[in-house]
């Protein structure tokens, strides 16, 4: 993934500067509404003009960004893609077929989930940049929680690895399996991938539990810490949605890193097929 970053230096900075824009946008929401609330209970429409605004800029930007990474992250799909197969003669065609589905695979995170990591990962630092001067109680409670978060899934990251290393293992088998003709071998290959997928899903359930209590006891603490601190309508309204914004993030990321594991997994099996 590495190589890849550096080989398509130039289209990932393009893409990847859009992001980063249209991130800024959604950051910026919930601190905009609290202003228009409070604008409009001082009779003045400054702050729906500025709501608008950003609302008109922030969407023109992300249409933008997925015109642009479409066409882009395309390209960089079929190059690889024609490089990958015609440098990996020596594997069969069961190995080769897989391979390009997980080149895909790889193409898919850069398109469609990093954007949305990076969107995650820059609204969790803003959200808690933002609470740091809104309501200081709130912003520790988020410091807390984001490191509970942390190394509930540091600690499993491993296993998480050696599952998906046993599901790719099968995986690289299902050409042969279905062209084996043998319906007996094609089941035990499928029931094999299944078992490798029940155990990611069900160490998947148990972490998003874990976390979501801490999110819980988050929300609660906030609203209350929210009231308590300042009577302006707009403030409380933006610190609730910037806890509510934290908490998103930091349910959304963990599944970000998950997928990541399994895609440098994938990235040392095509090492040697990609230049």
């Amino acid at each position: 993934m590495d190589v890849l970053l550096k080989r398509f230096a130039g289209r990932f900075a393009l893409t990847f500067s859009l992001v980063v824009l249209e991130a800024a946008g959604w950051i910026l929401f919930p601190l905009v509404i609290g202003r228009a609330i409070d604008s409009v209970l001082s009779d003045s429409a400054r702050g729906l003009y500025e709501l608008a605004g950003l609302g008109i800029m922030t969407i023109v930007i992300a249409i933008v960004r997925r015109l642009v990474d479409s066409r882009a992250y395309a390209r960089i799909y079929i190059r690889l893609g024609e490089e990958m197969v015609a440098r990996d003669e020596e594997s069969d065609t069961s190995t080769r077929t897989a391979r390009l589905g997980m080149l895909r695979e790889i193409v898919e995170f850069f398109e469609n989930s990093l954007p949305s990591l990076i969107n995650a990962v820059l609204g969790l630092a803003g959200t808690i940049l933002i609470l740091s001067a809104l309501n200081f109680p709130v912003f520790v409670a988020c410091l807390v929680v984001a490191c509970a978060t942390v190394t509930l899934y540091s600690l499993t990251g491993k296993l998480t690895t050696r599952y998906n290393e046993g599901l790719n293992d099968q995986y690289e088998r299902q050409v042969d399996a279905v062209h084996s003709g043998d319906p007996r071998r094609l089941r035990e290959h499928l029931r094999a991938m299944m078992r490798w997928n029940i155990r990611l899903s069900d160490l998947e359930a148990a972490n998003f539990g874990i976390n979501w209590v801490f999110m819980i006891c988050l929300l609660v603490f906030a609203v209350g810490a929210a009231a308590e601190q300042t009577l302006e309508y707009g403030v409380v309204f933006a610190v609730v949605m910037y806890v509510f914004q934290f908490v998103e993030s930091m349910m959304g990321i963990p599944f970000y890193y998950q997928e990541w594991l399994r895609l440098r997994e994938i990235s040392g099996r095509l090492a040697g097929a990609t230049p």
